[in-house]
């Protein structure tokens, strides 16, 4: 497998560690001489891997992380102005849209039917519960319930999972579906 991650945010850099095993790590955006300049926008994130994924022939396993909704809220235009009241919201619109478009052009290009697409957040937002106002103090639903949504190719309905699943189940699903072997480290597929 070709491996690419694209990543959107300074937590994420390839200096901690993070880019150990793939044959791209795209952290560009972040440049020493303005380390004021700690996140990219969903759009450019995505183009990075979109253009990356063009030049792919060989099976790849690419990882897209989008940090739009994130304290300072700030969305762009004309997110700014349709969610002026509520820029979370804004942001999250705005990168909900930049999926949306990022998904169309995998489906126009052929890819998305052939392609297992994961989609998960690594945490909520308290917005304001329990006296706080982002994440990583409290351990409340708010901050720990996320949305995990797995589509496979050929899939055309959806299903519900009724049991609570972790992100930990991501690795051995995904190596499930591939049919890579487990690794000891793994722990049980979905």
């Amino acid at each position: 497998y070709g491996t690419g991650a694209f990543v959107s945010s300074f937590v994420l850099l390839g200096k901690y560690g993070l880019s150990r095993g793939f044959d791209a790590y795209d952290d560009g955006f972040h440049d020493q001489r303005h380390p004021e300049i700690v996140e990219r926008r969903a759009g450019d994130t995505l183009r990075r891997a979109r253009d990356w994924l063009s030049r792919k022939k060989q099976p790849w396993f690419c990882w897209v992380h989008l940090y739009d909704p994130h304290i300072p809220y700030d969305p762009p235009p004309p997110y700014d102005k349709r969610f002026k009241s509520q820029p979370y919201d804004g942001e999250v619109a705005y990168m909900d849209a930049q999926l949306g478009a990022f998904l169309q052009h995998l489906e126009r290009s052929g890819i998305l039917g052939s392609t297992v697409v994961v989609i998960c957040g690594d945490h909520g937002e308290s917005l304001g519960e329990h006296g706080e106002l982002t994440h990583g103090i409290f351990l409340y639903e708010a901050t720990t319930r996320v949305p995990l949504l797995v589509h496979l190719p050929g899939q055309t309905e959806g299903d519900h999972f009724s049991d609570t699943v972790g992100l930990v189940a991501l690795s051995p699903t995904l190596r499930a579906l591939c049919a890579l072997p487990a690794t000891a480290s793994d722990g049980a597929s979905l």
